[in-house]
């Protein structure tokens, strides 16, 4: 019997990572990397979370905001998964997510779904504030360019490249017009996994793969450029998020925390067919959480 698979990326507050593993693995196995830097989760917790059926927990990379470390992270967790040959389905989530459906209707809802979940912008349509962040090396790669010195010495740095001629015009064997972008949370079938690590293993891949390492937020380029130089996958992309997020209230590059007043807002996304919501503060979102949380519980007696 096949079963999905969710990996789960996080870097704080324990107590919601614990409830997200002990949900999803009702019914799925739970994969989840631990940012190496993190000192509000604790080896221990880890061994706590290693203790639960069907999940794994594990403490590799050290991750800056928009760092290739994130990638590399991602993949490992998508070879884990991938070692179970009864997975079937995979999503890709952070610690600071909530799912808006019962675990078993998550199961009914997509193992038998060979789509891609992805959003994305074409080459054509992406402004130059994007097509710079594959144009010129960035180099700090596994820095937070978040923060306000990195990013005017990234700024200098690319200056520099503009005038010695120094511009990238492609991403390993993928020229500017066959480059894609788009948020990093996917969900996808086992064989999209599969063809995503046979990829990276090829020559081609292994020079996508080199060259990412240098561009500024390299997760955002990643799936997206894979999937849709992919004949056998292009034309399974749904362009869509199955995740709920507020933009409007966030800083610019990161969706704003959930509170109670966004109830209404995430049921809506829901009705649209979102299945997970994000971001989840443990204080700020507490409320909201909670009266989810009953939603959930409603839901799953309903079906039963």
């Amino acid at each position: 019997m096949k079963k999905q698979a969710y990996l789960i990326t996080a870097y704080k507050d324990f107590d919601q990572l614990y409830e997200l593993a002990k949900f999803f693995s009702q019914t799925a196995y739970v994969f989840i990397h631990v940012d190496e830097k993190s000192k509000s989760i604790t080896d221990a917790q880890i061994e706590i979370l290693n203790r639960m059926e069907g999940c794994k927990a594990v403490r590799t990379y050290s991750i800056a905001w928009g760092s290739f470390h994130h990638v590399e992270a991602i993949l490992q967790l998508m070879l884990m998964a991938l070692m179970k040959e009864d997975v079937g389905y995979l999503h890709l989530l952070t610690g600071e997510d909530y799912p808006l459906y019962p675990a078993r209707q998550l199961d009914e809802r997509f193992l038998a779904d060979e789509h891609i979940y992805l959003s994305y912008i074409p080459p054509e349509e992406q402004p130059p504030q994007v097509t710079v962040r594959y144009r010129y090396k960035n180099i700090m790669a596994n820095k937070n360019i978040k923060n306000k010195v990195l990013w005017k010495v990234q700024d200098m740095a690319g200056k520099a490249q503009e005038a010695f001629g120094s511009v990238r015009v492609s991403i390993g064997p993928f020229p500017a017009n066959r480059i894609y972008k788009g948020l990093v949370y996917i969900s996808m079938p086992r064989e999209a996994a599969a063809y995503v690590v046979r990829f990276i293993s090829s020559g081609d891949g292994a020079a996508f793969w080199e060259d990412l390492k240098h561009c500024q937020v390299p997760e955002e380029f990643f799936f997206q450029t894979i999937f849709l130089n992919a004949e056998e996958w292009k034309g399974k992309i749904i362009d869509r998020e199955l995740r709920f997020m507020d933009w409007t209230k966030g800083d610019g590059s990161s969706p704003a925390y959930l509170g109670e007043r966004d109830h209404d807002a995430v049921m809506q996304a829901r009705e649209r067919g979102c299945c997970f919501a994000r971001k989840f503060h443990p204080y700020q979102s507490k409320t909201l959480r909670e009266k989810l949380r009953r939603e959930l519980l409603t839901q799953t007696e309903d079906t039963e």
